[in-house]
């Protein structure tokens, strides 16, 4: 049996309330030709206990599972283990639609590094907006495949960027002229409030955006499309947290 089209790369670490939609949702995919690469930072719970269910009834589902540097450091061994032709990545807690990836995959063309589709991003208080992918923002990682081989090219995540190191590789893709095609398909479901939307983070998010934006050779102010971004992504949820405390 020859490699799959896709590698779909799952990092998990204590996973086990939200793991099995992620997995479920990878098993009912229109897109057939995938491996399912799950990198498991030595869970503690019963995250691995749901991965071997799933490893067990269908041979496309594979695992990792040992310490980790974090988030990126499990990204990174993801693509360097994956068979695909083409990477995806999606969060432990959210979940793809059924024809996200059939989606992607019919715009899929080697001339093309990234094919980017939409994203939902579901709040907390279980509204929904869609991310659409493109300019400024690029869209994120949720809805994108990447050609492996110009990962490896990238030198995949520079794990000093602790928040965005996926916005980085992005960029560095970009600016190397290694195209990307924009498809308005939503691909998948974003839980919003992990690590990137955290207020706890917004000092290093903002200089994190700022460095990258100034290497990015689309942007013609850094600075200002780096303030845009901080007080969308802060702004919003600084109301929602006022606004549940009223309530």
């Amino acid at each position: 049996m020859g490699n799959p089209l896709v590698t779909i790369i799952i990092a998990s670490y204590n996973s086990g309330k939200t793991i099995r939609r992620a997995l479920d949702s990878v098993e009912t995919q229109t897109l057939q030709d995938w491996e399912c690469l799950i990198v498991d930072g030595a869970s503690k719970d019963d995250t691995i206990d749901i991965v071997k269910e799933f490893a067990a009834q269908d041979a496309r589902f594979r695992y990792i599972s040992e310490p980790d540097k974090g988030i990126y450091d499990a990204f990174n061994k993801g693509w360097k283990n994956a068979r695909g032709e083409w990477i995806y990545y999606l969060g432990s807690d959210d979940w793809l639609e059924p024809k996200g990836l059939q989606g992607l995959a019919n715009e899929a063309e080697r001339k093309f590094a990234i094919i980017s589709g939409d994203t939902n991003l579901i709040r907390t208080d279980g509204s929904v907006r869609i991310l659409l992918s493109g300019m400024p923002n690029l869209g994120c990682h949720q809805g994108m495949i990447m050609q492996r081989c110009i990962m490896e090219e990238m030198g995949g995540f520079d794990m000093k960027y602790k928040i965005i190191a996926d916005y980085d590789l992005i960029v560095r893709i970009l600016n190397r002229d290694k195209g990307m095609k924009i498809v308005h398909v939503v691909v998948a479901n974003f839980q919003v409030g992990g690590t990137s939307q955290s207020l706890s983070n917004i000092l290093t998010y903002s200089k994190e955006r700022y460095e990258i934006n100034k290497k990015f050779g689309m942007l013609k102010h850094p600075l200002i499309s780096t303030v845009k971004t901080v007080l969308k992504k802060y702004g919003s949820v600084l109301i929602r947290n006022v606004i549940g405390r009223i309530k």
